[in-house]
């Protein structure tokens, strides 16, 4: 906003013009922006890894087809609690002038979000072997439909903000915040891999994944809730493990994820390892119970650099960056699954709650997934 370019005069706070251009200018710079990961997304679906990691594999075509529904009605900061965001160091109001900052005033994020995913794939594993391991591809495209909607609260303790305009600046943040809301249905990055997958005994197997991760994906830099991730690419390793016993399986699933800079917004975010893990038990000759879940953690953090982008480009893709924050969370949940004839077929459901998230959402996925050689 540009400055006046007349004398300015001494106002009061309890000016009623002055507390809704203050309003307005507050909400401007108000926003969810204290998570780690650009928008607190990460290009791997955590739980997408679960009784598959301990099916038959064996050289041939594999489709695999998981449906994800996640909703998360929390949005947590580097603490834990319920994320905040700040007020600018200071707005320039017409013809009002310069309004001094609010250190203190910080808003209390609320989210409602949900995301409904199909992650289609296509695997084939070979006879061919390289260093004891038979090879082969995975490539995965997703279709993605995103929804997300933003309340905030302020804490006016501390602050000079007046009772009587108080109102006015509720209002104008949660305006603020309303205008970040979307609802996003397009495809998602392209996912290519090659697969390396060893036989250990008749028991235990190991495979490995270098997946990179195309943004093919529908995007627009200046909007909150997108299909696609960013205009980056991921290179993504991952190793597998699986131990199938008499009665019970195990199975894990570790990912590393490499990014580069985000070129729509200059945003780089960290690395990232996520952790699959499976323990299932047969309770007939078909049917698998059991419990899953996952860990994410981020390993490093946060950075964006907007010197290629203009003045006002900066203010609009501007983050708040905290240096030392990194997003994490937990999850476990039960799980059901039916292998047809040993192997014909595979179809798992599981449910999935999160807690302990830090600089991320935490919510609840419901997961329905089907595998089957073709």
């Amino acid at each position: 906003m540009m400055s006046p370019r007349y004398p300015r005069r001494p106002v009061s706070l309890s000016s009623p013009v002055l507390a809704a251009s203050l309003a307005l200018g507050l909400a401007l710079g108000c926003g969810t922006r204290a998570v780690a990961a650009e928008n607190g997304l990460q290009r791997y679906s955590p739980g997408v890894g679960g009784s598959d990691m301990t099916a038959p594999l064996v050289p041939g075509w594999y489709v695999q087809m998981p449906l994800v529904a996640y909703h998360a009605n929390k949005l947590k900061g580097n603490d834990g609690q319920q994320a905040t965001a700040p007020t600018p160091t200071q707005t320039t109001v017409t013809p009002l002038g310069t309004v001094p900052a609010q250190p203190q005033l910080r808003t209390k994020v609320g989210i409602d979000a949900d995301t409904y995913a199909l992650l289609p794939r296509l695997t084939y594993l070979s006879t061919t072997r390289l260093l004891g391991a038979n090879v082969g591809f995975t490539v995965m495209l997703p279709v993605i439909n995103r929804q997300a909607r933003f309340t905030g609260t302020p804490d006016y303790t501390g602050s000079t903000v007046p009772s009587l305009a108080q109102p006015l600046f509720t209002a104008g943040i949660r305006q603020r915040l309303a205008s970040q809301n979307g609802n996003e249905a397009n495809i998602g990055d392209l996912e290519v891999s090659t697969l390396m997958h060893w036989e250990i005994g008749d028991s235990q197997s190991v495979t490995f994944a270098p997946t990179l991760v195309l943004p093919t994906g529908d995007y627009d830099a200046k909007r909150r809730v997108n299909a696609g991730y960013g205009r980056y690419y991921t290179f993504r390793p991952s190793v597998q493990y699986a131990y199938i016993g008499d009665g019970w399986d195990v199975g894990a699933r570790g990912v590393l994820s490499f990014n580069t800079r985000n070129t729509g917004t200059g945003y780089y975010s960290g690395n990232m390892f996520n952790l699959d893990w499976q323990l299932m038990k047969f309770v007939s000759d078909d049917v698998r119970v059991g419990v899953q879940g996952y860990f994410v953690r981020q390993l490093s953090g946060d950075t964006q650099d907007l010197s290629k982008f203009s003045a006002t480009d900066q203010q609009i893709l501007a983050k708040e960056i905290v240096n030392g924050n990194k997003a994490s969370v937990n999850a476990i949940g039960p799980a059901i699954a039916w292998l047809k004839n040993g192997g014909e077929m595979l179809l798992e459901g599981k449910f999935l709650r999160e807690f302990n998230a830090r600089n991320r959402t935490e919510g609840q996925a419901f997961w329905l997934t089907v595998s089957k050689p073709l």
